[in-house]
């Protein structure tokens, strides 16, 4: 049966780590070994050369005899060497060792078994006289088992918190693993609504089950959008195309003379059609971003001292009156025949949908860091209510329906907001009816 947790990349990780700590564990152990054994061989080392430099004082000051004495004394008293010998020639004054080919310097010498092998120093106390002092190597070789023994125990431990660590990771990255695949699953059998639950901790889990929420939120956007643009051009379809059936039926019927302006007003109403394909055609073109290569930084001041004077004879001649208010704000990044046309979207609908001498307003500020660009009116304004639905498109207000246009106005201004990564809409509380727009500053280079 397979085990799913075993497969998973957390496991795959966690177990890459605990063969590097046990490789790890291997080097620090072999290397605590040498380092301990040169220790404790050199510790055994100065030991017996103590041990050689008492029976050399011993002999020095009286003779072979107290040499003796000294090395029976030492046999008996803790602290000193396991081993000596004294020999004259090939005759053993004293020790317990047998007598053996004379070595000076350090000594290693085989033992009962290879776990007591002795090792000690050798010296000439005089001409003929050769002195050994040494110590089992026992206690050096079971001090290495225990740390051998030690070391191993803690690299069970290791491994074994290693597995149970990457285990416990591993179900724990399933779980959200498969928190996400339900989700998705969900998703693909229509559940536009699904979410990826979020923990909350931040971590790189959270972060992108955050940024799928925020792309399956856009996605849901996008298909009521396109559910409710493709009820909308029905609906606004049906008239302007029965109405141009209808005339084409009476030019049929009627006398070959009427048939000039009944090709005229087909001509119309399909140049209205075309022309409501072009908007949402506009509108696709924006949303695809490839405008956004071509920005520039862009101060908005002058863009709006522009649009005044484009569109201040457009408002007196309607009856409105178009102002200007610019304060300090920082440059963004944009394009800058896109920005005059939203703006004049934003105008032509204050100027479009609101009564004879309503005053227009087109401010530009600083928020924060932001600028803040506000196309307003003292007009009537538009119901609370009605606020979310404005941006949608091909949506038109039931007073509104008489005006000519397709709904697409907001539409276009969102979209090309958004292009330049901008917020836009309704102010609420303001007196009357005003949009505002927050761009971006540019960053610096």
């Amino acid at each position: 049966m397979r085990i799913r947790f075993l497969h998973t990349e957390a496991f795959r990780l966690s177990a890459i780590y605990a063969g590097v700590f046990a490789l790890s564990v291997l080097v620090l152990g072999a290397i605590v070994l040498v380092i301990t054994d040169r220790a404790f061989r050199d510790q055994m080392l100065q030991f017996s050369s103590a041990d050689i430099a008492t029976i050399q004082a011993g002999y020095d000051g009286e003779g072979l005899d107290e040499a003796r004495e000294v090395v029976e004394q030492s046999l008996a008293a803790p602290g000193t060497s396991d081993y000596f010998l004294l020999q004259q020639g090939k005759t053993r004054l004293a020790g317990n060792l047998p007598v053996m080919t004379p070595q000076t310097g350090p000594v290693s010498l085989p033992g009962s078994s290879p776990s007591h092998e002795v090792l000690g120093v050798g010296a000439f106390l005089a001409p003929g006289l050769y002195a050994f002092a040494g110590s089992d190597l026992y206690r050096v070789h079971k001090a290495q088992a225990h740390i051998v023994q030690t070391m191993a125990w803690l690299f069970a431990a290791a491994l074994l918190l290693a597995i149970l660590g990457g285990a416990l990771v591993s179900r724990s990255f399933l779980r959200r693993s498969d928190a996400m695949a339900r989700a998705c699953r969900a998703i693909m059998d229509g559940d536009l609504k699904a979410r990826i639950p979020v923990r909350g901790t931040q971590d790189e889990l959270d972060r992108l089950a955050g940024t799928i929420n925020e792309m399956l939120d856009r996605i849901a956007t996008l298909m009521e959008n396109l559910r409710q643009i493709t009820n909308d051009i029905a609906h606004d379809l049906r008239t302007p195309v029965s109405h141009l059936r209808q005339g084409l039926e009476r030019a049929r019927t009627d006398a070959v003379e009427t048939h000039s302006a009944a090709l005229d007003a087909a001509i119309s109403k399909t140049d209205e059609i075309l022309a409501l394909f072009a908007a949402l055609l506009r509108i696709a073109q924006i949303e695809g971003g490839a405008r956004r290569a071509a920005f520039t930084a862009l101060n908005l001041a002058p863009v709006l001292e522009h649009m005044r004077e484009m569109f201040g004879a457009v408002a007196e001649g309607a009856g409105h009156h178009l102002t200007s208010a610019a304060r300090d704000a920082p440059a963004i990044r944009g394009d800058r025949a896109l920005i005059i046309q939203m703006l004049s979207n934003l105008i032509e609908n204050a100027i479009l949908h609101t009564p004879e001498g309503t005053t227009i307003t087109l401010a530009l500020s600083q928020d924060q860091d932001r600028a803040a660009v506000t196309v307003s009116d003292d007009g009537p304004g538009v119901p609370r209510e009605e606020h979310g639905k404005l941006f949608q498109r091909l949506y038109r207000r039931e007073a509104s329906r008489t005006n000519p246009g397709y709904g697409l106005g907001l539409s276009t201004a969102q979209a090309i907001a958004e292009l330049h990564g901008a917020d836009i809409g309704v102010v609420p509380g303001a007196a009357g009816f005003a949009i505002r727009v927050l761009f971006p500053a540019a960053r610096k280079s």
